[in-house]
């Protein structure tokens, strides 16, 4: 792990424990995004001028999101019986298309639910920060999906300090995780899944009458 990393999680999480984040667990909502926004924040302004860069050691984590186009087309493809991949597809262009010169910071690549720490409702620490690299922040924003509605959402993006274009792409992002996800043996992480998609078409506003089919959850 980068020294300028783990120097920001020992003065953030000094006594880091707890258990992965869910909407159980989670106390005040609203302060808990707000608390991971600013910690986002805070990481990306580390200097990074020593940070390594995405590569095949953190699975390209925090390239441009064009790097990952065909992967998400391929898992459009793949659940296409699930989710409006047209539609979807639309959305990732332009996302694509409005990503522009992508400022880059410091983001961890894997912070998906079980990597984020609760203790008593509250934010106590950030697993999986090993492979940190310089990148494209919106990769760390695509948890929004996972753990917060809409309402809450906007209080994440506005303390994690994220612009329209950011906010494009991380949702691209979550839509990548989600569908990689959605037939994980874990039944949390399964119906995180399901729920993080639900949210991605009702931020586009889709209304053509797709559902995510609970049969296709695994047996417990």
């Amino acid at each position: 792990m980068s020294e300028v990393v783990d120097a920001y999680l020992k003065s953030k999480f000094p006594d880091m424990r707890g258990e992965a984040a869910s909407p159980r667990n989670i106390g005040d909502i609203k302060q808990f995004a707000r608390d991971l926004g600013l910690f986002l924040y805070g990481l990306r302004r580390l200097d990074p001028s020593k940070g390594a860069l995405p590569s095949f050691e953190n699975n390209f984590a925090g390239s441009s999101l064009e790097f990952f186009e065909a992967e998400i087309d391929d898992q459009l493809q793949t659940f296409k019986t699930i989710v409006p991949r047209d539609f979807l597809l639309v959305a990732l262009e332009k996302a694509i298309k409005k990503s522009g010169k992508t400022a880059s910071g410091w983001l961890l690549g894997n912070l998906t639910a079980k990597n984020v720490l609760v203790t008593e409702g509250k934010l106590s620490g950030i697993l999986s920060a090993e492979r940190a690299v310089v990148g494209d922040p919106a990769c760390d924003l695509s948890i929004a999906w996972f753990l917060f509605d809409g309402h809450v959402r906007k209080i994440f993006f506005g303390c994690a300090e994220a612009d329209d274009a950011m906010i494009l792409r991380a949702r691209m992002f979550a839509l990548l995780h989600a569908l990689k996800t959605y037939n994980s043996e874990d039944i949390d992480e399964a119906i995180q899944a399901r729920d993080a998609l639900s949210e991605i078409l009702e931020d586009l506003d889709y209304n053509g009458g797709d559902e995510l089919f609970d049969s296709h959850l695994p047996e417990v």
